[in-house]
This record gives structure tokens, sequence and C-alpha cells, in this order.
């Protein structure tokens, strides 16, 4: 059986998570890079224009979330139940809330020293999770984890919710580092532990994990 592949451009991005989620289900994937004339211009392969892309067998899939939930599916990640489908679900869509938000930071603020001071204020510090953040707070996803013990966000077991928090939080730890040891160190031992399991920590130790979060370097 061929490994799926995945089509980007050589950055991580949200395809991090789909080679988390690949790797932690005991698989391995290959990559192609994206021709971006043909991305714009091929409808078949790409319906809306973007990127990723899974190529899994016959199956042609787009959009990061819908590639997503699909390996959740397969490598049996979504959660044993429907009450853990749902959680996994909702920790999903609250980390593309906080990505919005890292994405203007990224992009459009380019990491200024005000604008990160202002990022850290309204979306990571406690005392201001009650105020306008556009239902973008780390606090947020911290509880879903603290309800759950800790290890893992949903249920008992590895889920995709845990990937996509992991991601957002490694990439927030390349800016906030200090700060979040201090003030969420319950997140850092979450991060640990996902690193440290099978296929997540070879892949993070090998060269198919590219070293650039960001078109732009930043970050």
């Amino acid at each position: 059986m061929s490994r799926p592949v995945i089509h980007y451009f050589p950055i991580r991005g949200r395809a991090e998570v789909l080679r988390l989620a690949i790797v932690a289900g005991g698989d391995d994937f290959d990559v192609v890079d994206v021709n971006y004339q043909e991305q714009k211009s091929d409808r078949e392969k790409y319906p809306f224009g973007q990127c990723p892309r899974l190529v899994d067998g016959d199956l042609n899939i787009v959009q990061s979330n819908t590639i997503a939930r699909y390996l959740a599916r397969k490598y049996k990640l979504q959660g044993k139940d429907e009450t853990e489908m749902v959680a996994v679900d909702e920790i999903m869509e609250g980390v593309e809330s906080l990505r919005v938000k890292y994405v203007n930071l990224i992009y459009n603020d380019k990491l200024e020293e005000a604008a990160k001071d202002l990022y850290w204020k309204t979306y990571f510090d406690k005392t201001t999770s009650e105020g306008r953040n556009g239902g973008a707070h780390m606090v947020y996803l911290a509880n879903f984890l603290a309800k759950n013990g800790g290890k893992h966000t949903v249920g008992a077991g590895l889920t995709i919710a845990d990937l996509c928090l992991w991601e957002i939080l490694d990439l927030h730890l390349r800016i906030f580092e200090d700060a979040i040891k201090k003030e969420y160190p319950e997140l850092v031992v979450f991060h640990d532990h996902i690193a440290s399991q099978p296929g997540i920590k070879e892949y993070l130790a090998s060269p198919k994990r590219l070293a650039a979060p960001n078109a732009n370097t930043l970050g």
C-alpha cells in the first residue's frame, strides 16, 4: 500500500498537524513540493487554489481541518465516542481561533515588540481571559487539559486535538518560551509528553521536519 502524500510548500504551517497525525498513527508519508501555478490553475487537484493537499490512495483531499479529521478517523485519533469527538472538534476550532491571531502577529505585525506585548496580554495573560479576544485565549485551551488530568486534552489517549494544541503551543514557545514556562508550566509538561510519543519523537528528530514554521522566516 502506498504512503500518504502531502503536497505543500517547504514550510510547516498547518501541514505540521497532518504530519504528526500520520506518524502518531504508525505510518509514514511522502512530500511533494507544490508548483504554485498548478495550484492556482488546476481545480481538480486544488479546488480552492490552496494547499495543503493530501493524496491517500484514491482520495484527493484539501482543506487543512478536513484532512486532519480524515487522518483522525483513519488512525483512530478522533475520540472513542460522541462525547469525546465533540470535545475534539471544540478544541480544534479553539486552536484555529488562536491561529488566526498568530498569523496576524507573524505576517501583518511582523513580530514587532509592541505587537508581541499586546498579543501576550490579549491572548495569554491569564487576567485577560474574560476580555474581548475573539474567542482566542490560551487559558481556554489549557482548561481542557487541566480538566482531563494533564496528559491529554480529551479522553485517556492521544487524539488529533492533542496534536493541534501541541503544534500551536510549539509555535508560541518559539516566541514566548520564558513567559509560557512561567505562566503555563502544565503546558510545557504536556508539550514534552506529546513530543516523546512513539512516531512523533522520531519525526521531530528527523530531517522530514522542516525548520521554518512560516514563509517569512519569522517565528
